[in-house]
């Protein structure tokens, strides 16, 4: 490579782009606005419910198409819009955060967004990138390629002139330049995404569930919809009825959570719009729920506790050489080396400034530095130099210098030991005759808001843990500076030594992980989990890949390596954890958002069809008809579940979605069932079978329990009269909503079909109202029924 290279010219650049051999290609990897309006409108759900409106409207009752139709069409729509909404602003955050790359042109190294690339581009590689398109290698210096995401094989691959190299892949050590020979739709890593067809969503725990919801409600609708017209022939109506199908919208309204999957994806999209407020990209949806459930998080030191600014703090002969023959042996290290990481940057530019250094001798060969081995070295004709972790790169007869790298990383310093060999490297491994010539002490500074940072994380219930590849004294210092209490620490060969009994026990006690290799770091977080944890992992390098996999979420700083941004959930935009508290509150918001909506709807839900099913064995009329199930639906289901989108009503704290959601559903909507066909059946059956008075009885009933339940989800509770002191808006709110639902039937009672209410009736409400409030609160607090319910499931 020491011939600069020319590159194309503008024309022939200009040509290819003419000749569409451009990189100007992007796979599908969201939902398209097509996909996106047609999973809002054309859903099973609309479907059957459309069908059944339009039989309505062909008898001409339109108030029952309008109220009926009126909730469904608007959710649809407005989720519809919301939904393209947020698309188009994260699509804009993706587009800011696209990465670009470097290519010669006219004989200078220039950078291009990765869409401008042309066929014969010439490309430096460099660690830590990753390919954009498809080439040949036209020089190689060490340079290593990791192609494990087209190929599976996780070990790196040489390579050299001439050799073929793929989109996709990662440069993990040496550099190199290529020549792009196959770009945009042709290139290796858009035929796979293309392939693919790209689009695939990942449910998060809380989606998995709503969906298992939906789906079961979904097959409830299409085996007992039938049945409703069966049931009205039994009963001596036409099979074309407009009783029979005002039952069926009234039904398929009620038993189906319409809308809930669609408000569970839009909570978590806006989430991550608002999340990108404190300069953090969301690279997947649904990372803003995994942010919520984090109980871990892992990090290096370097960049996080740290600013990463390396500087030379001095260089600690210890041979017999001069300052001055040290510093020459530094500058033939470091001017020889395919790629100067940080370190080697720190010290480059410690011996010369900003001035580039120029090898004064040409190597014969190099082993990169890798986290893995911790030295790398550059072999010349007459000596090889050697450069790394000092309990790797010294001997352990070099005692005295081994001391001295000790106490110089007690106060906080990076330590590297310089040392040579005459002999050649074999196999990679170090000689026993090698030299020690000096440590190279460097200094990085503490961030000044970590310590900040740091106990936000301890207020938000995050255990945090160190995992850095530095020595064991440097991190624990800088670690302490930066206001951790460490416990116990531990080294990776400690670790390694470990069975797995003790590496489990390693892993809850530990607080500091240091001189741990990548593949340590993965088994650290494996064991994590395993243990029930919810690990978020912090990484910015090559190094940092392994454990960003094997977390559940995965974190990347926006300049770290390219490989680790791509393999992450989220990208830390300005680099430093301070966002990550701010984030993970927004993200636990959110989801509480989802726990308090599901609540709602699914009482609702669930207890709708306990009841439809209880009047249809006591061979009951239909309790309740489309246009007053839509009335109360708005006033004490919809709206509350709007406000709370809105974060006008905030819910109270809910753990875990089992026990404080599906307990408190299954709970509250089997009691509201009985409650309500006993109320139905006494109604109707002792004021002669009106019909009209029964449902209007129900109608105030469902007011009320919609109310208490809205209440409950809010953290007021009628028998702690101080939960109502604590949230006197929200009570007040209630009270308000509950009012107007049941004063607008007795305003406009043509309109809603009702009757007002006798006094006795009104006693008959009141009192099943109170009996099933005293039920609520003694299964709720006993857990009786839903102990022994999911018992049932367990294995």
């Amino acid at each position: 490579m020491s011939l600069q290279p020319r590159g194309l010219t503008a024309p022939e650049v200009a040509e290819r782009i003419k000749r569409g051999e451009s990189n100007d290609f992007k796979a599908r990897v969201g939902r398209s606005y097509f996909e996106i309006v047609r999973d809002n409108v054309f859903n099973v759900f609309n479907i059957v419910l459309f069908s059944l409106l339009l039989v309505v409207l062909v008898f001409r009752d339109y108030a029952t198409v309008f109220f009926a139709g009126f909730s469904v069409v608007t959710n649809s729509f407005l989720g519809m819009f919301q939904e393209i909404s947020a698309k188009r602003k994260l699509d804009q955050l993706a587009a800011l955060a696209a990465h670009e790359v470097r290519v010669w042109r006219d004989g200078q190294l220039i950078t291009v967004p990765i869409r401008k690339v042309v066929k014969d581009d010439v490309l430096p590689i460099e660690p830590g990138d990753r390919l954009v398109v498809d080439g040949v290698v036209l020089s190689s210096d060490a340079l290593e390629m990791d192609e494990s995401q087209l190929t599976g094989e996780s070990d790196a691959v040489l390579k050299d002139k001439d050799d073929k190299v793929f989109s996709g892949s990662f440069c993990i050590a040496g550099s190199g330049l290529m020549q792009a020979t196959q770009v945009g739709r042709d290139s290796t890593i858009n035929r796979l995404s293309s392939t693919a067809k790209a689009y695939r969503m990942v449910l998060t725990p809380t989606q998995q569930r709503l969906s298992y919801i939906v789906q079961i409600s979904v097959v409830i609708m299409v085996v007992v919809t039938p049945m409703l017209f069966i049931a009205g022939t039994l009963q001596a109506q036409p099979l074309i009825n407009l009783e029979t199908f005002r039952n069926a919208v009234v039904f398929v309204a009620s038993i189906v959570p319409q809308g809930l999957m669609l408000s569970a994806i839009l909570a978590l999209t806006i989430g991550a719009v608002s999340i990108s407020r404190f300069q953090t990209l969301v690279q997947r949806v649904n990372a803003v729920e995994s942010m919520a459930n984090v109980t871990t998080l892992c990090f290096d030191k370097t960049g996080t506790l740290t600013k990463n600014k390396l500087r030379v703090h001095h260089v600690q002969p210890l041979a017999n050489l001069s300052g001055a023959e040290i510093d020459k042996r530094l500058r033939l290290y470091t001017a020889n080396l395919s790629h100067l990481n940080r370190t080697a940057a720190a010290v480059a530019h410690h011996l010369n400034g900003d001035v580039p250094l120029l090898p004064e001798l040409v190597k014969t060969r190099e082993i990169p530095f890798t986290s893995a081995r911790k030295w790398g070295a550059i072999e010349f004709a007459s000596e090889t130099l050697i450069m790394g972790a000092p309990e790797r790169v010294l001997r352990l007869r070099d005692a005295g210098a081994l001391e001295q790298a000790t106490q110089l990383a007690t106060q906080g310093m990076r330590v590297l030991a310089l040392a040579r060999t005459t002999h050649p490297m074999t196999d990679g491994r170090l000689s026993e005759d090698r030299e020690p010539l000096a440590l190279v002490v460097l200094s990085d500074e503490i961030r000044e808001d970590i310590q900040t940072t740091l106990e936000d994380f301890r207020k938000e219930g995050v255990a945090l843990k160190v995992i850095s590849g530095d020595n064991l004294e440097t991190v624990k210092e800088i670690a302490r500076e930066a206001g951790m209490t460490i416990r116990k620490a531990f080294t990776g060969d400690q670790l390694d030594a470990m069975t797995d009994s003790e590496l489990e026990a390693a892993v809850t006690e530990g607080d500091l992980f240091a001189r741990i290799e990548p593949d340590t770091k993965k088994k650290l977080i494996a064991a994590l989990k395993r243990q029930g944890e919810y690990v978020a992992m912090v990484g910015d390098g090559v190094n940092d890949v392994p454990a960003l996999k094997e977390a559940h979420m995965a974190i990347a700083m926006n300049d770290g390596a390219q490989i680790s941004k791509d393999v992450a959930d989220i990208v830390l935009l300005n680099n430093a954890m301070t966002t990550l508290p701010r984030a993970f509150h927004e993200g636990r918001i959110i989801t509480q958002t989802i726990f308090g909506t599901s609540r709602i709807f699914l009482v609702k839900n669930f207890y709708s069809m306990i009841f439809f099913i209880f009047a249809g064995f006591m061979g009951l009329p239909f309790p309740i008809n489309p246009i007053q199930i839509s009335w109360l639906t708005f006033g004490v289901i919809n709206l509350p579940a709007g406000f709370m989108a809105l974060r006008v009503l905030k819910p109270i704290y809910m753990k875990e979605f089992r026990r404080d959601v599906l307990d408190y559903v299954v709970t509250v909507g089997s009691i509201g069932a009985v409650a309500m066909a006993a109320v139905y059946a006494f109604t109707y059956l002792s004021n002669s079978k009106d019909l009209l008075e029964a449902r209007s009885t129900m109608l105030v009933f469902l007011t009320l329990y919609g109310l208490i339940v809205m209440w409950h989800t809010h953290g007021i509770d009628l028998f702690e009269p101080r939960t109502i002191v604590q949230r006197p808006r929200l009570f007040i709110y209630g009270v308000v909503s509950c009012a107007l639902t049941i004063i607008a039937p007795y305003v406009f009672p043509d309109i809603i079909a009702f009757k007002p209410l006798t006094s006795w009736e009104w006693g008959v409400v009141l009192l099943v109202f109170i009996l099933a409030l005293i039920a609520i609160r003694w299964a709720m607090q006993t857990r009786a029924v839903t102990n022994r319910l999911w018992k049932l499931f367990e294995p």
